[in-house]
Formats: C-alpha cells, structure tokens, sequence
C-alpha cells in the first residue's frame, strides 16, 4: 500500500516496487530489480506516516505554532526566505497538509525534526 507507493515515489529511478512479504520489498529500475534496503523501507514507512496525517484548518495551525512559541518565528522566515510561493502557501492555505513539500523546506530551515513538527500537527488536531 503506501509503504509501496512512498518507496517508488522516493527511490531515484524506481519504476515499481512490490511487497513480497515478511518485510522485505523489490524495487524495479530498468532492466533490473533489487531489494529495498532497511533506510529505504524505514524511510518510506515514516513517510507513509506523515502522508496518513490528517489536514489541520489555518486556524487549527496558526494557534498550535502560537501556543508552541513559533509563530512570530514561522511568520518572520517566510517572510525573509524571498520565495513568493512560499509566502502565498503560507499566508493562504486554508489548510495545512504534513506532507507539503513547503511544509518540509521550512521545518528544514529551522532546524525541526519530523517529531516536532509532528507534535505540532497533535496540537493542532486538539485545538
């Protein structure tokens, strides 16, 4: 299921991949095939994860980073980062997605690890 999809998503040169069983999965490239590697399993796992995450209103986002301390930091590097789709996927998203790519290149820049922006997206579901 989506162990699968995130590792032919994010494997480079993976054209397919299958789950035959116990843990272990194929990758298919081009003219060949090879097991997927426990990082790359893990990985996937953590990514299929996020994917399954459920959205959070601006509202529900915008107060958990307030509550966490974040917000004026969130507004602040959006705002210094120059990227202008940056900016408008910030300031006019009605909903907030774990897995946006955006979502990613801001919790890098600052220096988050998943879990924290995890534990944000918990807050937020609650709020």
């Amino acid at each position: 299921g989506m162990i699968i999809t995130h590792l032919h998503k994010n494997v480079a040169g993976c054209v397919g991949a299958a789950n035959i069983g116990d843990g272990t999965y194929r990758l298919d490239f081009e003219g060949s095939s090879r097991l997927a590697t426990q990082a790359e399993i893990d990985a996937a796992t953590a990514a299929a994860a996020r994917a399954a995450i459920l959205p959070v209103t601006r509202r529900q986002m915008l107060t958990a980073l307030h509550r966490a301390g974040l917000l004026a930091t969130i507004k602040g590097a959006v705002a210094a980062s120059g990227d202008v789709e940056l900016q408008i996927a910030f300031d006019e998203s009605q909903e907030f997605q774990r897995d946006n790519p955006f979502l990613a290149t801001m919790a890098a820049a600052l220096g988050k690890t998943d879990a924290e922006v995890d534990a944000i997206f918990a807050l937020a579901a609650t709020l």
